[in-house]
């Protein structure tokens, strides 16, 4: 089955919405965007979901991770950008599409998310992952209306949506959440 992450996720109500429709995990964003949540809101978003999802916390370089994962605890830490890391938590360690070609470091038991939009909902061609190995999400311009085309295509681990199942910026719509869901499952069936 394929790996589902909301992201920028930003109340209970949304965690609990995407935990109904069936998700694998919510993405709490930490970098300024109208998606970002505190220290505080994350940490009684994660007490919810603890258990039910996957809890993911999302920054832009690494200098805040080991404070704010030491007072949240995430299941995975997703990087935007390089630099150390102290924590254990496994990574999702976020490329463009342009830097496929690269050879990217992923820890022990981490995934690549190939993203060139960064919340801006801008697909990129899904057909040049297809062939990659490893644990790969793809990320950027997924909608329920389009999304099992993206899997047919690529082929990935996972996918991860955020502005593609929202009403407006931060907010989540809980309907479009069920029917992104539904059309990952029936990807899934379609490809057994």
């Amino acid at each position: 089955m394929t790996w589902i992450k909301v992201c920028g996720i930003t109340s209970v109500a949304d965690a609990a919405a995407a935990i109904q429709a069936g998700v694998s995990a919510i993405g709490l964003v930490f970098a300024t965007s109208p998606r970002q949540v505190t220290t505080e809101r994350a940490r009684e978003i994660a007490d919810f979901a603890r258990g039910r999802a996957e809890i993911v916390g999302v920054f832009k370089g690494t200098a805040q991770v080991d404070a704010i994962h030491s007072a949240i605890s995430f299941d995975r830490i997703q990087v935007h950008g390089d630099g150390p890391l102290t924590c254990a938590a496994p990574l999702i360690r976020v490329v463009k599409p342009d830097e496929l070609d690269q050879e990217v470091a992923a820890s022990e038991g981490g995934i690549t998310l190939i993203d060139g939009s960064e919340g801006r909902g801008i697909a990129f061609d899904w057909s040049r992952v297809r062939s990659r190995a490893g644990r790969f999400v793809i990320a950027g311009g997924l909608e329920p209306e389009n999304v099992g085309e993206a899997i047919t295509t690529a082929r990935p681990f996972g996918v991860d949506v955020s502005s593609g199942v929202e009403s407006s910026p931060g907010r989540k719509d809980p309907a479009r959440i069920v029917r992104f869901v539904e059309a990952v499952r029936r990807a899934d069936a379609d490809h057994r």
